[in-house]
């Protein structure tokens, strides 16, 4: 005689059989770059924000650089202010506190988690001015790989060609996470440099170093948010300490990366 099975304990044991599913295992944690679009216009065309976010359950916490409130044509209310909220499937809610303000935002995350998206509001407290918009934000892909970078001198000292590898520490809530790295050449004076530097969003800064720590110079760029290719300029302000012939110099720079996966 055959055991018969009840249907109902087939489907406590294969949930998926029975229509159940079972929640993605998703994270907002990471690097975000965040635009805020006001409802005001051309009297308060935004702000930019970014940070990184850790979530832990349906928590999150992290710090977030605000570039501030334009009010007749003058920035104000920039800074870091810690934010905390909540991600309940694919909703979204937040709080963002930098100084002298207070910045709400509520929306819904992509199927990939990788885009938010909804609306915001701000209440002055003595910086700024209250506002309303929409938001939307772009999770950055984590800065970790090699690279091939060209240097354009603004002067006279022609194309600079690097290979390098760079790596991006790891998320910790502040507003912004180390980098480290080191570049060479064959075609510039500067043969070795060290980096160390931030990113925040698709912001990057370094700081051009020789290997015991004296300071050259500094890039600043931008990136995609895959991380792949930075745009920016860079400047070797130090260039003749202990280095001979080098030149004080200035220009354009691309960087092209060859990235690890999107990591909180």
């Amino acid at each position: 005689m055959k055991m018969q099975v009840p249907a109902l304990l087939v489907c406590v044991v294969l949930l998926n059989s029975c229509g159940a599913s079972k929640t993605p295992n998703v994270s907002l944690s990471g690097n975000w770059q965040m635009s805020l679009q006001s409802t005001a216009g051309s009297q308060n065309p935004g702000e930019t924000q970014s940070g990184f976010l850790i979530q832990s359950g349906d928590a999150l916490s992290g710090s977030v650089l605000l570039s501030g409130q334009t009010i007749s044509g003058q920035i104000s209310c920039a800074g870091v202010g810690a934010a905390v909220g909540q991600a309940t499937g694919s909703a979204v809610t937040m709080t963002v506190s930098p100084t002298g303000q207070t910045v709400n935002l509520t929306g819904t995350a992509s199927n990939n988690f990788t885009s938010l998206s909804g609306n915001y509001s701000i209440l002055s407290a003595g910086c700024g001015q209250t506002d309303l918009g929409t938001w939307s934000a772009n999770l950055v892909n984590t800065l970790t790989g090699s690279f091939q970078a060209t240097f354009t001198s603004s002067g006279s000292e022609g194309i600079s060609n690097f290979s390098g590898n760079i790596t991006q520490g790891p998320n910790t809530g502040n507003s912004s996470a180390t980098l480290s790295g080191s570049m060479t050449s064959t075609n510039s004076c500067f043969t070795s440099i060290s980096l160390a530097g931030a990113v925040s969003g698709t912001a990057v800064v370094l700081n051009l170093l020789t290997s015991d720590g004296s300071a050259l110079g500094k890039f600043s760029g931008t990136m995609t948010t895959d991380a792949t290719s930075i745009t920016g300029t860079y400047a070797f302000t130090n260039a003749t300490s202990g280095l001979g012939n080098c030149q004080v110099d200035h220009g354009s720079a691309t960087i092209a990366v060859r990235t690890s996966p999107v990591t909180s």
